[in-house]
């Protein structure tokens, strides 16, 4: 797995390698050309060379952007379904709760319980049972209880 993600990501790094090489190569031969007073024997017509680079900097662009969309597309549709699959599990107290700490990604229970309209025991067992599940982390601030959601659930829910 680790392999074909290192692959995926190489390919894009060669073609832009290549493209920087073929760029500096033909910068290169124009200067020598040009200061050597042979600019006339130029096999590449130097008014040329501006859209010739330019274009293939576009393609370069374009082909890298192909190879890595599909890359992100993919990431992203995982998401969405991460995301649906989330929200099935969770009754409406707990989605809302849930949202409330994406939303300020740290709150003290205290605001958490009078945002969300929701007794502060029932409040207090949801965390219990998303802290179990690996939500979210409860740590004191001197007496105050912090809620801070866990960074892989926060990437989905925003």
């Amino acid at each position: 797995m680790e392999f074909k993600q290192n692959k995926q990501i190489m390919i894009p790094v060669m073609v832009i390698a290549i493209f920087i090489f073929v760029v500096s190569f033909a910068s290169l031969y124009t200067e020598r050309q040009i200061s050597c007073g042979a600019a006339q024997t130029c096999t590449i017509p130097i008014p040329f060379l501006i859209p010739i680079t330019a274009s293939m900097g576009v393609f370069v662009g374009t082909l890298v952007y192909y190879l890595m969309a599909t890359k992100i597309i993919k990431k992203n549709i995982n998401i969405d379904r991460s995301y649906k699959i989330i929200e099935k599990l969770l009754n409406k107290e707990e989605k809302d709760i849930l949202k409330i700490i994406t939303e300020y990604s740290e709150i003290s229970q205290a605001r958490l319980t009078s945002l969300a309209g929701i007794t502060r025991l029932k409040v207090f067992r949801i965390l219990e049972r998303f802290k179990e599940k690996g939500l979210i982390e409860k740590h004191q601030n001197g007496k105050i209880r912090m809620i801070k959601i866990k960074e892989d659930i926060n990437n989905i829910f925003k």
